[in-house]
């Protein structure tokens, strides 16, 4: 019994291609580009998780990880958060910002994101292979592949 390797390679390349990428919104990041994470992420804040603070500039000293539990806590369901008006990656770090887990599949994100598209005064549309090429380039804005 004989085994052709190049069989197996190409059966290899697919199955890795077909992995379903996850995303998550990187501090880390954020803080090697120079940025304040209070500020690049509390500036975010919905409505009804400004309302939970003692004193409006409350959020500038709070950690990642209490501004993160205000955005999971209040923002997720909010309406209006998410604007089928706002740029692309700026809605995908309010997504990820405000789920309920730290990384989030990039069909996920198209779902959520062409349910709000769809109702626009403008619909758009984007398939999901380009916007995961779009994620891909959007460590500016924290965006990191998760796996």
């Amino acid at each position: 019994m004989t085994t052709d390797e190049s069989t197996d390679l190409i059966i290899t390349e697919v199955a890795v291609e077909d992995v379903e990428h996850a995303y998550a919104f990187s501090p880390e990041v954020i803080t090697a580009l120079g940025l304040s994470i209070p500020v690049v992420v509390g500036e975010r804040l919905c409505d009804a998780a400004l309302a939970k603070l003692k004193e409006d500039d409350t959020w500038r000293t709070m950690s990642y990880k209490e501004l993160r539990k205000l955005f999971r806590d209040n923002c997720n369901d909010q309406d209006g958060y998410l604007s089928a008006q706002a740029p692309l990656l700026e809605t995908v770090v309010r997504m990820l910002l405000s789920a309920k887990k730290d990384a989030v599949t990039v069909s996920e994100l198209h779902s959520v994101l062409s349910d709000l598209w769809i109702t626009s005064l403008w619909p758009r549309h984007i398939s999901i292979e380009s916007m995961q090429r779009v994620l891909d380039n959007g460590t500016a804005y924290g965006i990191v592949r998760a796996d």
